[in-house]
């Protein structure tokens, strides 16, 4: 992906779009831990993604595909371990903090140059 073509803003509005639509795929594999027979689901990563997303105005969803499990499968065919998602959720809440200051710095900052602040 050519990086020179998305400016700042759009960079991380994606991100956040990405982030969200991790943390959504993430929410669904710990509300579905006890049904039998149901696979992880990730989202794509985010290079993937930007690519995707190619120089299209909006940013779309991320693809979301089931994955083998690392840590293997319960007795019932189910392949989400909850630990494994609740770290994974935690870091995701992370990034999402992260790049929404950065987002919220880098307006801050453009109002500041244009004098409105």
């Amino acid at each position: 992906m050519n990086f020179e073509s998305l400016n700042l803003f759009q960079l991380a509005s994606r991100r956040l779009q990405w982030l969200s639509d991790k943390q959504r795929a993430v929410s669904e594999n710990i509300a579905n831990a006890d049904v039998a027979g149901y696979r992880l689901r990730e989202v794509q990563s985010f290079d993937s993604y930007l690519d995707a997303a190619g120089f299209s105005p909006i940013s779309p969803e991320a693809e979301v595909s089931q994955v083998e499990a690392g840590w293997g499968s319960t007795i019932s065919g189910n392949t989400v371990v909850m630990e494994e998602q609740v770290l994974e959720a935690t870091n995701t809440q992370s990034q999402y903090r992260l790049a929404s200051n950065l987002y919220r710095k880098a307006h801050e900052m453009v109002l500041s140059v244009a004098g409105n602040r």
